[in-house]
């Protein structure tokens, strides 16, 4: 995420931490979009070296407790184990990156660690680790405010918000597992996902909960009335 040589940016960091730079209220918040619409609904990813399916869920509302740090809250779910978790979201950097070019325009990087500790009294409960990275932008009208980069989300390779870190137990603590999520691909992908486009599981990871993930099964969908962009999920477990 950090830029590299050649390309031209300015470090924006300062600017959030004074105010003069913010991100949009929703920026932390997950979703899905598909069939052109978008639903309230956890992202995926891999837990261990076995790559089992984690969902994960943020709710919306993140609060700013101070310059650089987000309180989130929300729910993982293995399996059919959820769990509920708070923690935080820390700013690390924010840089722009121009480009100059009509089909390129200019986007922003945001890097950040996180950690999340989910509720101890909870079965396969843990905490979580890493650094995010996420790509967003500003617009004319408010510039000011970086809005999650979202524009080719129905494209082959898309990946926003990556969350790549570990998982710690809590009952184990020498259990420490490699764990990320993020919106659509992932930035890793190891021998797990070996699709060129889109995502394709390794046969040799195959699971039920994989398999409902690649064929939508679980995507039990309450369709969005006339003019509603928004779709729900009829029995969420978040």
């Amino acid at each position: 995420m950090t830029p590299i040589e050649g390309q031209l940016f300015e470090d924006c960091t300062q600017l959030f931490i004074e105010g003069k730079l913010r991100l949009e209220p929703a920026f932390l918040k997950t979703y899905r979009y598909w069939g052109g619409h978008t639903y309230d609904a956890p992202v995926d990813g891999v837990l261990g070296n076995d790559f089992r399916r984690i969902e994960v869920y943020f709710y919306p509302d993140a609060v700013k407790a101070d310059s650089v740090t987000y309180s989130v809250r929300g729910r993982s779910k293995v399996k059919k184990n959820v769990c509920d978790f708070s923690g935080e979201v820390r700013i690390k950097k924010i840089y722009h990156v121009f480009e100059h070019d009509a089909d390129s325009p200019d986007y922003y990087k945001i890097i950040a660690d996180y950690s999340l500790k989910e509720d101890s009294t909870q079965n396969g409960s843990g905490v979580f680790h890493g650094i995010m990275g996420a790509y967003g932008y500003v617009t004319n009208d408010a510039p000011e405010v970086i809005k999650l980069d979202n524009t080719d989300q129905d494209g082959d390779g898309y990946m926003n918000r990556s969350y790549v870190g570990t998982w710690q137990s809590y009952k184990n603590p020498a259990t420490v597992k490699r764990c990320m999520w993020g919106d659509n691909r992932l930035p890793f992908r190891f021998d797990f996902d070996i699709g060129a486009g889109e995502i394709v599981i390794n046969p040799r990871y195959s699971s039920p909960e994989w398999d409902d993930f690649l064929q939508w099964e679980d995507l039990d969908v309450v369709e969005p009335e006339s003019g509603d962009s928004r779709a729900t999920y009829k029995n969420p477990w978040w």
